[in-house]
């Protein structure tokens, strides 16, 4: 299980996150919404290792993880996928996702090759590998962005906005591989998403954020979009 208990960050003297309380459990899916503004890349950034943690916890399978470094959680089984995807745009597709494998370090049993899932799942990965990562369309990046952090052999994966700017057609296949990640992997998902539609379809629990806290949280099956539109709007 992923579990924050009584998280708190800061920009310099200007907290940002207040005491947030998040658990993701082993295969679950869980979407995390709000405004713009309101702390949820931070939350994810902070999670992950790539902002401090200034106060509370961030256990990962029991294990106590807010001081460890951002590798050394990748190598634990954390991997992130940032919004705007975080690609090397010079690099080929097939570079780009060699670059996961580095977070295999230290796991006897994990091979160091890019898994045939990952081609399976997206096979753009495969079809495109000698092409640069900068000249492939948004939904194209997004499949080699997800298909790089799989490669790391995740138990827990994190996507922020995922569906930012991408056609329905690639939202629809992506959800699908998604779903496949969970079933066939037993990968747990955590994921920032303005898009409720897809979140709602994809995820079985939600957490909404203002102002750097969690002000509700609830089951998808029991929550209408409607009723957390209100949360989106300006």
């Amino acid at each position: 299980m992923l579990k924050l208990e009584g998280v708190t960050a800061a920009y310099g003297q200007s907290p940002v996150l207040f005491g947030i309380d998040l658990e993701v459990a082993d295969a679950e899916a869980v979407t995390l919404i709000g405004r713009n503004g309101v702390g949820k890349t931070t939350l994810l950034r902070t999670i992950t290792g790539l902002h401090p943690v200034t106060g509370g916890g961030v256990r990962l399978n029991g294990a106590q993880v807010e001081k460890e470094a951002a590798f050394t959680r990748a190598r634990s089984g954390l991997a992130y996928v940032p919004q705007g995807r975080g690609l090397f745009g010079h690099l080929t597709v097939e570079e780009n996702l060699l670059m996961g494998l580095p977070a295999l370090s230290g796991r006897a049993t994990a091979k160091r090759e890019i898994p045939e899932l990952v081609y399976d799942l997206f096979p753009i990965c495969r079809d495109m590998a000698g092409r640069r990562a900068g000249n492939l369309s948004g939904g194209q990046q997004q499949q080699v962005a997800i298909g790089r952090a799989l490669v790391t052999q995740p138990r827990y994966l994190l996507l922020d906005e995922p569906t930012e700017g991408i056609q329905p057609s690639i939202v629809q296949e992506i959800e699908v591989a998604l779903t496949r990640v969970r079933t066939e992997l037993r990968v747990a998902v955590l994921l920032v998403e303005q898009y409720l539609d897809f979140a709602w379809s994809f995820a079985d629990r939600y957490y909404v954020m203002q102002k750097g806290r969690v002000v509700e949280t609830g089951t998808t099956a029991d929550t209408p979009t409607h009723a957390v539109q209100r949360y989106l709007g300006v």
